[in-house]
């Protein structure tokens, strides 16, 4: 899907003084397929956060018009995309100056693609559940290796409803308390009643 925008657009005329901050002066010596997985294998992308960059194309040229996927984007695109998806959908994410080395941008260079891509997209980062199966169901239908049956899907559509009602149920702080913590809550109890008698 990134190669056909890619070669849509590289067919388009770049319009003098319209660069954007992710233009690069030359295309990168890595092909797009082997950057992006370079990007997913060293910063440890899992499928939602790739969906989610998928996404996010959408949405930076939806608001930002003067940007284009293309030869000269993709890479600084990608790196940034996979930057500011793990920080606001993971739990756990890798600081800028590894983004920036499995990249091959500078620290800097990230933080100011990272900050310009969260001021075009209004900071609104975060895809409801059902958009990002729109974008599975979309990433499938376009590749005919892939099909997808009817049951993998009334399965994901169960799943989002069950995350959504099971959000809905988390009110206070004593129903969110993780299991983890629960356990070492009753294993603390059990060690003052062994210790007391």
């Amino acid at each position: 899907m990134i190669a056909e925008l890619i070669q849509r657009n590289d067919v388009l005329p770049l319009q003098s003084g319209v660069l954007t901050r992710f233009h690069s002066r030359s295309p990168p010596g890595i092909s797009v397929l082997d950057y992006l997985q370079r990007i997913a294998k060293h910063a440890t992308l899992k499928p939602p956060i790739l969906l989610s960059m998928v996404y996010y194309i959408d949405r930076l040229c939806a608001s930002y018009p003067a940007f284009t996927i293309t030869t000269l984007t993709v890479h600084r695109f990608l790196i940034t995309a996979a930057t500011v998806a793990s920080k606001g959908l993971s739990d756990s994410f890798w600081n800028n100056s590894t983004y920036a080395r499995v990249g091959g941008v500078k620290v800097t260079e990230l933080a100011l693609l990272e900050l310009e891509f969260l001021h075009r997209v209004d900071w609104k980062i975060v895809p409801n559940p059902e958009t990002l199966i729109d974008y599975y169901k979309g990433l499938i239908e376009r590749n005919d290796r892939y099909i997808m049956e009817g049951d993998s899907i009334e399965e994901l559509d169960e799943l989002v409803e069950d995350e959504d009602e099971e959000s809905d149920e988390l009110d206070t702080p004593e129903q969110t308390e993780s299991g983890i913590d629960a356990d070492m809550k009753d294993r603390k109890e059990a060690d003052l009643s062994n210790e007391e008698t």
